[in-house]
């Protein structure tokens, strides 16, 4: 059996089109952050610890807000930053993050075992964290991806950027297309990208679930993707990049899972409103207690 799982957030993004900082957003009556509500569920399905990869621009307001956490679970906060060697290579005119796969390289000296990865501006259900932390009972072998149903994931209030998931028979990712400008229409879903959506393809949201061995791979992986685009402005390496190559490789081996639970996240700023509407009613019906900080 593995030991106590981490949960891992994502929490380094700038988010352009969202016209703010998602990570400090408040919901609910708890007016809590987006994630506080995944590490509610993580530390009632009997995670570790927490670890939360920040920028520096929210790293001290995040830190200070979340300290309440601090006495129910092991909080660790790590910062998105390259090495000092790494940075002497860099355009100085570079502003942008460095992406999902190098966030996640950052935080391995916080993280013991299995873990979860999840995007910090999104909310994936009530279920997951139990569902992961009893598949990580199971498996200590073959990496894990949450996928949802691509007409549960779509915003109304402009075009998305989705993981179009390939299984083989036994259920395992074969291939992980990103799809961008995603639209519903009274038609259907559009995407310039691929000539046929449906409503029931599953689609990645960033929800690994990996085992501790992935770090060998990805601190390759990222090293290679470095040296070849260190003076580049804007590129950055991606998580499920990174798993796709391992796939081609047949070095990684990723089980497919199905949620059936709702997701809401924010991408545009007029997503907040469903979001803030739907955690409300989560906690008008006790799934989530009034406040965090006095559990």
């Amino acid at each position: 059996m593995n030991s106590s799982p981490s949960l891992v957030i994502l929490a380094g993004g700038l988010g352009s089109r969202y016209k703010g900082s998602k990570q400090i957003d408040v919901f609910g009556p708890q007016q809590a952050f987006l994630l506080e509500f995944a590490i509610y569920d993580a530390v009632e399905a009997g995670f570790g610890s927490i670890v939360l990869i920040l920028n520096e621009k929210v790293y001290a307001d995040m830190k200070s807000r979340l300290s309440h956490w601090e006495n129910r679970v092991e909080m660790r906060f790590v910062l998105q930053e390259l090495t000092s060697e790494q940075r002497q290579q860099v355009d100085p005119n570079r502003s942008k993050p460095w992406g999902t796969a190098h966030a996640l390289l950052c935080a391995q000296a916080s993280i013991n075992g299995p873990f979860v990865v999840m995007n910090a501006d999104d909310y994936y259900g009530k279920s997951v964290m139990k569902r992961a932390f009893s598949y990580f009972q199971e498996e200590q072998e073959a990496h894990g991806l949450m996928s949802y149903a691509l007409s549960d994931t779509l915003s109304d209030f402009g075009g998305v950027s989705r993981g179009l998931c390939t299984c083989d028979v036994n259920g395992f990712l074969t291939n992980i297309l990103e799809c961008h400008g995603i639209t519903k229409k009274d038609d259907g879903i559009h995407c310039p990208d691929v000539l046929h959506l449906t409503e029931s393809d599953r689609v990645s949201m960033n929800l690994w679930f990996f085992q501790g061995h992935i770090f060998a791979f990805l601190r390759t992986y990222f090293d290679a993707f470095f040296a070849a685009h260190h003076h580049e402005l804007s590129t950055e390496c991606y998580l499920p990049s990174m798993v796709q190559s391992g796939i081609q490789q047949d070095v990684l081996k990723v089980k497919v899972l199905s949620s059936q639970e709702k997701w809401v996240g924010l991408t545009f700023p007029e997503d907040k409103n469903s979001v803030l509407q739907y955690l409300t009613e989560l906690s008008d019906r006790n799934v989530y207690p009034k406040s965090f900080s006095h559990e």
